[in-house]
């Protein structure tokens, strides 16, 4: 299952602030190897400093999974908005109203 993540944080919990800069480097710096060992497979992990907005889409079997992913820092720091998606390819196959 794909999982498009936002979490947003507010210009006092930034990770550029020198008070978080530690964390941040540490939790990018397992970020592949925290995702592996979860059996996550991380689609694109992107930011957009001037909205503090982290974006990800992930691909795992369990949402109990991504939330360990996302362990303090990120959920700590976030207000954080996790949305099971499917592909439009997936959406026509399986959706009963648009076979005919």
């Amino acid at each position: 299952m794909l999982f498009m993540i936002s979490l947003e944080h507010t210009p006092e919990q930034c990770f550029a602030r020198d008070e978080y800069k530690a964390e941040m480097k540490q939790w990018a710096g397992e970020m592949k190897s925290s995702a592996e060992k979860l059996g996550i497979k991380i689609n694109g992990a992107y930011v957009c400093p001037n909205e503090h907005i982290f974006y990800f889409i992930l691909e795992s079997d369990s949402l109990m999974a991504v939330s360990e992913f996302l362990k303090p820092p990120m959920l700590t720091h976030h207000t954080a908005k996790i949305t099971p998606i499917l592909t439009i390819e997936e959406t026509v196959k399986g959706s009963t109203l648009l076979k005919s």
